[in-house]
């Protein structure tokens, strides 16, 4: 086959020498300069772009790669920034796969509920906006507080909740409102349920609880999650399944969020994408599934290998966001007093965070495995409240 991949990565995240056999197939890459070094021998044809998120300019390289090495058999972009213009490549170069109006379904948040209010899976009530009178409107006609996101975000940067009493232009005036939405805040906690999909049949599902919100994240709180079971799960999986059959999602990987309300799960969003953070990490590692690779197996049209998640086995995680502004100056390791973490990632002292580290260069990440939902959350927020860290300015 010839398969071309679109790649904003230059680090290990993206060591496609591990998903696919460059001598088997033609790999032919479009990405940036500092991930040239990581390809490995034998690829296909390779160009560079200074911005992966230019499409036109991913679209010209892409047609190079095209003149030079054949037709496509298969587009893969691995990032949720990259699914459209994958998508556009597909669709000019006549690749199968998911075209712009299927991809658009689970990257613009208004689409995707629009699609899902017409199936009749419940989901927030929302408006799309392009000004401040606009979402002024929206929540005069509810009761409590609304959400302002963009359409097409991701990890929840740019979202702005606003409380029932909130002056809507004191808090929004200065933002561009283009390309966003407004839709009512459901109260309570966040799950998220992972998986994998092969001609329409769940091959793998794995329904987690967030600790703290990603939303929160981004104002500086620490993040964990917890894998569940027991009856709450199996109705987050269900409601997961009938939102993206609503979404027509058969084959790939997925990654969506529900509130878990007080009279019963309402869905969020979802990607069509593997979970970021430390998610592709505690699954590889306590369940045995590598959610790229099988994503890979999916796009070249080839049954996965993912089987269930093990019982009686249960992941987790801790994220601290960047403290941005800051230095580190000590930290502490947690490996040898808090039960069932496993495994930590920590900055060294000497540290400077600027301000664009998002899930990658942030000031900790801990993973945990163990015998029930309890006993790991309790392992992440003992270690959330031990965690000792000093930090300077910058």
């Amino acid at each position: 086959m010839h398969i071309l991949i679109i790649n904003r990565y230059s680090d290990d995240f993206a060591d496609y020498g591990k998903y696919l056999d460059h001598l088997r197939h033609t790999v032919s890459y479009v990405t940036v300069a500092g991930h040239v070094p990581m390809i490995p021998e034998g690829a296909g044809h390779v160009e560079t772009v200074a911005d992966v998120s230019d499409a036109d300019s991913v679209l010209v390289a892409a047609g190079l790669c095209h003149r030079a090495a054949g037709r496509f058999d298969a587009v893969l972009a691995l990032s949720e920034f990259d699914l459209l213009t994958a998508a556009q490549v597909r669709e000019k170069f006549g690749c199968a796969g998911m075209d712009t109006a299927a991809t658009l379904l689970f990257r613009d948040k208004a689409r995707m509920k629009a699609a899902l209010a017409e199936s009749g899976v419940r989901s927030p009530r929302f408006a799309t906006v392009e000004s401040v009178p606009e979402v002024t409107a929206f929540a005069a006609a509810l009761s409590g507080p609304v959400v302002v996101k963009p359409r097409s975000g991701a990890a929840s940067a740019g979202c702005v909740v606003l409380a029932e009493d909130d002056d809507a232009t004191e808090v929004l005036g200065g933002l561009d409102l283009t390309d966003h939405e407004v839709e009512e805040y459901v109260e309570g906690p966040i799950w998220h349920v992972d998986g994998l999909r092969y001609e329409g049949e769940d091959v793998f599902t794995l329904p987690s609880r967030y600790l703290n919100t990603c939303l929160g994240f981004t104002q500086g709180q620490w993040l964990g999650s917890v894998v569940q079971d027991g009856p709450a799960a199996e109705r987050a999986k269900a409601l997961a399944a009938e939102a993206l059959d609503a979404l027509r999602l058969t084959d790939g990987p997925y990654h969506l969020e529900l509130i878990e309300h007080r009279d019963g799960f309402v869905f969020l969003e979802v990607g069509a994408r593997v979970g970021g953070g430390e998610i592709p990490f505690t699954v590889r590692d306590v369940y045995g599934v590598d959610l790229f690779a099988e994503w890979v197996r999916i796009a070249l049209g080839e049954r996965p290998s993912a089987v269930p998640a093990a019982p009686g086995v249960y992941a987790g995680f801790l994220m601290f966001p960047e403290p941005v502004g800051h230095r580190l100056v000590a930290r502490s390791s947690m490996t040898d007093g808090i039960p069932h973490l496993y495994a930590e990632q920590l900055p060294d002292p000497g540290r400077a965070f600027t301000g664009d580290g998002g899930y990658e260069e942030i000031l900790g990440r801990f993973r945990y495995r163990g015998p029930s939902p309890r006993a790991v959350e309790q392992a992440v927020t003992r270690t959330a409240a031990e965690y000792a860290y000093e930090l300077e300015a910058l």
